[in-house]
């Protein structure tokens, strides 16, 4: 059976059909590994930060930190909008909880890069072998792996919706004097100013509605200059009672756009994780990219 071209039957019915080694092998590519419950270990700066930014004793914020999945959940389910698009905007911009989630992935600025390790280690080579400086993180969160590509020399720009995360994420910026650049997103459009050498996006696609989700991906993938790279993930595993926000995500209509934008996948066709570059010509020695 050709598992990879033939995508008309779903994910886990290939891993079903696969023999058990391979379908190990498919699953971890398919799908990132389910994250472990959230336990407050000493040294995760980011939730002992969020904890001097909102002003909650940190055991509170580890509890919360903890149990996001119900509380967001919970939250989610008693909005009054009726449209999905309505709710997400309300839920995306004003919740109080939505961090808690952020947070549990991003305790510490080493858990973000070991969980990308995870994912596939050549994630952060090809970031740090770039030799371009403009970097774009599409959906920055709290901004933890900005602060990382931050202190690796490139010039960040942070791209977020106005609410509690991103005020947190510029709180911190200011704290650690990191000098990146705030580009408000806005919930029912995309907009991506100028071009940069490095675009990064890590599970945000599939919190936009599918017409969302295909202009993004187009702009995204124009925002890349020649020679430059993209690292694209996103969540598979689509709406579930713990994340009832989320969408379905079709990757191979978005690989295909990317493609059809001009860019290379390198690494991760068709799986949650891949690795794209635009052609050009290489940098010139004995110059500095812009």
């Amino acid at each position: 059976m050709h598992f990879q071209r033939d995508f008309s039957i779903s994910y886990r019915r290939m891993i079903e059909l696969a023999p058990k080694r391979f379908a190990q092998w498919l699953l971890h590519r398919l799908i990132p590994p389910a994250a472990e419950r959230y336990r407050y270990r000493p040294g995760d700066t980011v939730v002992e930060d969020f904890a001097e930014f909102s002003g909650l004793p940190l055991p509170e914020v580890a509890r919360q930190v903890s149990n996001f999945e119900e509380i967001n959940a919970d939250e989610w389910s008693s909005m009054k909008q009726t449209e999905f698009a309505a709710r997400a905007a309300n839920f995306y911009g004003q919740s109080e909880n939505f961090a808690f989630a952020i947070l549990s992935a991003n305790p510490r600025p080493a858990a973000v890069v070991q969980k990308l390790d995870r994912f596939n280690p050549r994630v952060m080579q090809a970031i740090r072998a770039h030799p371009g400086k403009r970097f774009l993180d599409f959906g920055g969160g709290i901004g933890v792996f900005c602060e990382i590509v931050c202190r690796l020399g490139k010039d960040v720009h942070y791209l977020e919706l106005d609410g509690l995360a991103s005020r947190f994420a510029l709180w911190r910026f200011k704290k650690l004097g990191l000098p990146i650049t705030f580009i408000e997103a806005q919930p029912d459009r995309i907009s991506i100013p100028g071009k940069y050498d490095i675009v990064y996006t890590d599970a945000v696609l599939e919190h936009l509605p599918p017409p969302l989700q295909l202009e993004a991906t187009s702009a995204l993938a124009r925002a890349v200059e020649p020679r430059g790279l993209m690292v694209f993930l996103v969540d598979l595993s689509g709406p579930t009672p713990q994340d009832p926000m989320h969408h379905e995500v079709d990757i191979r209509k978005l690989h295909g756009i990317l493609s059809n934008e001009g860019l290379s996948c390198e690494d991760g066709l068709y799986t949650f994780c891949s690795i794209w570059r635009r052609a050009g010509a290489p940098f010139s020695l004995g110059t500095s990219p812009r």
